[in-house]
């Protein structure tokens, strides 16, 4: 069996879906609005937008189609509500979820990583099946690996000073500061390193 055959696949995958309230209502809004997804799950989806629209209009709507709205900085606004179908599939299925990203209000990317080439094959025919219309766009094979000594500084350091607790004790910028690098590096690092970590225990644990 080749390195390939064994190793764990990043994917990204586009999905097609009309049943998410806060996009379909972002969709009626004349404003650009970003939206990512912080968490998911099979019954609540944790959206965080960043839009320059009124926000006398957009908080009342987001409000009619959402649990829970917490108006964030001048632009910024988290909202739950009930998942789509598409984040529903994600997270009861047996994969990571590394990154989410809104196109329209139907379509949506996921960034995922899962155990080998086989179960994307897998994973691509329930979501067809679930009539989600998947279209992997990117996938990246990597073999195992151990992290370099950069990767560990910063893992290290990210790890001590509480960035990955659930109250998150510092922020990436602030890790940044420490060690005196530029955000969009140490971000990309802890990235890859947080992407191997994973990796490694999908191959050894699960």
């Amino acid at each position: 069996m080749s390195q390939k055959d064994k190793g764990a696949v990043e994917a990204l995958v586009e999905v097609t879906r009309s049943d998410c309230a806060v996009t379909n209502f972002i969709a009626t809004l004349d404003a650009e609005v970003k939206v990512d997804r912080l968490r998911i799950s099979e019954s609540k989806t944790i959206h965080k937008l960043d839009t320059n629209a009124d926000p006398e209009f957009i908080l009342p709507g987001l409000q009619k189609c959402s649990n829970n709205v917490i108006r964030v900085g001048k632009t910024g606004y988290w909202a739950d509500s009930h998942s789509c179908s598409a984040c529903r599939f994600f997270s009861s299925s047996n994969v990571v979820v590394l990154s989410t990203k809104g196109i329209d209000s139907k379509r949506i990317l996921y960034r995922i990583l899962v155990q080998n080439p086989t179960k994307l094959k897998i994973l691509e025919k329930d979501l067809e099946l679930a009539g989600l219309n998947p279209n992997i766009l990117e996938t990246e094979f990597e073999s195992t690996e151990i992290l370099t000594e950069r990767e560990k500084e910063v893992v290290n350091m990210a790890f001590r000073h509480g960035y990955f607790d659930p109250d998150r004790g510092i922020s990436m910028t602030e890790i940044a500061k420490i060690m005196k690098v530029s955000t969009p590096s140490l971000s990309d690092v802890l990235r890859r390193a947080t992407k191997k970590i994973v990796k490694y225990y999908i191959e050894n644990k699960f």
